[in-house]
């Protein structure tokens, strides 16, 4: 990880066509300003886990293949419905 320390209106070069800007520092958090080309997509760190949590769940049902859980969500739901 490179770590560097940046003041407000400084630019830092990712690559030749992304530029991250340091807008603003107030209190603990700091406002950035990303130019990228459209085709790279700029996301939050927890966005993205859940993009990634989401994309594997669609391959898991695409692919057929059920998990145990499933069929014991089914039975808790059947023993519910039996009630």
């Amino acid at each position: 990880m490179l770590v560097l320390t940046r003041r407000i209106d400084e630019i830092l070069n990712i690559g030749e066509n992304i530029t991250v800007t340091v807008l603003a520092i107030e209190g603990d958090k700091v406002k950035l300003g990303i130019k990228a080309p459209r085709e790279i997509p700029i996301l939050r760190n927890e966005i993205y886990q859940a993009v990634a949590a989401q994309e594997m769940l669609a391959k898991s049902l695409a692919s057929g293949l059920e998990p145990d859980s499933f069929q014991d969500l089914r039975d808790l739901l059947a023993a519910e419905v039996d009630k």
